[in-house]
């Protein structure tokens, strides 16, 4: 027998394990804090030596930014089930797809956190060097790093469209839905500094519409 939650139309239920208020929490605070990230990281990302002369100049603000980034990243775990368990009436296969690629996309995103790991390790050892940044480039076309960013990007760009859509068949708020789509192509189309706080500015401003949206659709229990 399956357990069900009985539901009106346009209202779903937010993740049950997880909990309403922890959901629209994460869905606000883990863009915020990559927004955070992206403003304060010292990284120009034109290329890898000019990131790692920027890390041994800014040492502790890459720290900073890192572990806020990293809180964002496990943040966006319940942000992400919540939004598929409120769209999951409506939408079920959506749903649950977009759910669980979006899970997949910030486990993929963990090994670019241990590259950074990686980055300042090599600033530390006095490492930052052509080689030193030639053997972070080519950390993502070994078979470990290939399948690590086919986890991220993969499951960004069809997580997020998934759940996009199934957010609009829901009836959450449209223009929030319509900056959800924009995102993995914002990140894509604008590299470098600028780019990442732009790209996270759009889900910051689309994640906390959806919650809005979410708040208001959804009675509390």
């Amino acid at each position: 027998m399956s357990i069900a939650v009985d539901l009106a139309p346009q209202r779903s239920a937010s993740a049950p394990f997880l909990g309403r208020t922890m959901v629209l929490a994460a869905l606000v605070l883990a863009p915020a804090l990559e927004v955070i990230e992206s403003v304060i990281s010292p990284l120009v990302g034109t290329s890898t030596s000019a990131d790692l002369a920027a890390i041994g100049a800014h040492r502790d603000t890459f720290v900073t930014s890192v572990l806020v980034g990293l809180v964002a990243t496990v943040l966006y775990v319940p942000a992400f089930l919540g939004l598929a368990a409120a769209c999951v009436t409506r939408s079920p296969w959506l749903a649950r797809i977009g759910g669980a690629l979006a899970v997949v996309s910030m486990l993929g995103f963990c090994g670019v956190r241990m590259l950074q790991a990686v980055q300042l390790q090599l600033v530390d050892n006095g490492g930052a060097s052509e080689a030193g940044a030639a053997l972070i480039d080519h950390t993502g076309t070994n078979p470990i790093g290939l399948a690590l960013l086919i986890m991220f990007l993969g499951g960004t760009i069809v997580g997020t469209l998934a759940l996009a859509v199934a957010a609009w068949r829901t009836g959450l708020a449209k223009p929030a839905v319509v900056l959800l789509i924009a995102f993995p192509f914002v990140d894509q189309a604008m590299p470098g500094h600028a780019g990442s706080i732009a790209a996270h500015v759009v889900i910051l401003v689309a994640l906390t519409g959806l919650a809005a949206s979410m708040h208001r659709l959804q009675p509390r229990s």
